[in-house]
């Protein structure tokens, strides 16, 4: 099994679906996790699950807060000490809005949680990694990282732009003892986009890939890539995007 003894980590998007997951998986491996998501319900459920309690910790937080970003770091220090691991896993979808239904509102808050918070959270997790001389991120990306048709423009741009962070970070601090790496899911079960139907533009361009598209995932199916890459079973792996998505792409 995989070891991370010693580790804390730190995880946004906690609350549901693969933060879930990986809280559940990174508990069992032995670390202790600061959890943060924006619904304190979810978090009250989170804590009545985990099997070992006093190794998590919780954060009710918006990750566009400039403020809150500070406070998941400060949290996570006093609760556990340094933070070895960072998991930007928050994210929103956008309706599969195409460019021209797409107004400034949507195209703010989508790229504000799913590229500009991870940015924040890692530029200001990287100082004391870096005085260490050892980190690791592993960003939740997504197969619209890499295609066109998979999401919204908003949430393509922001998923395309976080494997960007995800490569300029493992490319300027990899000789410093930090890693980066991030997945790419396909369709998984979640509550991302609860009452929030795809738009008939949007929904027309899934119709083709959803006829062959294998099941949706659950957070226990991608939460295990999370683990390997967060621990040393992945030290070689810097600016590495793995795609966990049982194949569709490949279709």
């Amino acid at each position: 099994m995989t070891d991370l003894n010693g580790q804390v980590a730190l995880i946004t998007g906690a609350g549901a679906g693969i933060g879930c997951a990986m809280v559940a998986a990174f508990v069992a491996a032995g670390a202790r996790v600061f959890a943060v998501d924006r619904s304190g319900e979810a978090l009250e459920a989170l804590r009545a699950g985990v099997a070992t309690p006093e190794a998590l910790d919780t954060l009710e937080a918006d990750v566009t807060d400039p403020a809150a970003i500070a406070a998941m770091l400060a949290g996570a220090q006093a609760r556990f000490g340094p933070v070895d691991i960072v998991c930007n896993n928050a994210g929103i979808l956008d309706r599969m809005m195409p460019l021209d239904e797409t107004d400034d509102a949507m195209w703010g808050r989508v790229l504000g949680v799913n590229l500009t918070a991870p940015m924040r959270l890692t530029r200001a997790a990287l100082p004391d990694m870096l005085a260490r001389g050892r980190g690791v991120f592993v960003n939740t990306c997504s197969i619209a990282s890499f295609q066109g048709g998979r999401g919204g423009v908003s949430y393509t741009v922001s998923k395309h732009g976080l494997l960007g962070l995800t490569r300029a970070v493992a490319a300027t601090y990899g000789a410093r003892g930090i890693r980066c790496n991030a997945i790419a899911p396909g369709s998984v079960k979640t509550d991302l986009a609860a009452g929030a139907p795809p738009s008939d533009a949007g929904w027309e361009l899934r119709k083709k890939g959803l006829a062959t598209r294998p099941p949706q995932a659950g957070g226990d199916d991608i939460a295990p890539v999370a683990l390997f890459l967060a621990s040393e079973d992945a030290r070689y792996l810097n600016g590495a995007l793995i795609v966990a998505d049982a194949g569709w792409t490949v279709y």
